[in-house]
């Protein structure tokens, strides 16, 4: 028996969280292609993705996210994160000002918007 969508997007996130990233994209991977429309899975993904250091597919692990679910701030911030990264400074503001409007009390937010805002005006 094939385990659900909603167990195994749990057991990534315990590999995640025992540092067995590896597998856990693997298990990210395994949930959206059994149920293409979990944003969440999408999103820890494109994190794992990130640390990895393949930028651009985890923004496009993160677009897919916020294709699904056009108000999941995180998506949001990690996009404008790693657009900033990428010098991309006022793709990034975009991003992280629509993050700071669903949630406006992710700090994170605020502060990389600063920064790229600064970029911008150099």
């Amino acid at each position: 028996m094939a385990m659900r969508p909603w167990l195994l997007f749990r057991y990534g996130r315990l590999l995640t969280r025992f540092k067995r990233k590896d597998r856990a994209l693997q298990v990210f991977q395994a949930v959206i292609r059994a149920h293409p429309r979990h944003a969440d899975a999408w999103s820890c993904a494109g994190f794992l993705l990130a640390e990895r250091g393949d930028l651009e597919a985890a923004i496009d692990a993160f677009r897919h996210a916020i294709a699904i679910d056009e108000r999941h701030a995180p998506s949001h911030f990690n996009i404008g994160y790693l657009l900033q990264r990428l010098d991309r400074h006022d793709e990034a503001a975009a991003h992280l000002r629509l993050a700071l409007e669903m949630d406006p009390h992710l700090e994170r937010a605020r502060q990389a918007l600063d920064l790229s805002l600064a970029q911008l005006a150099k």
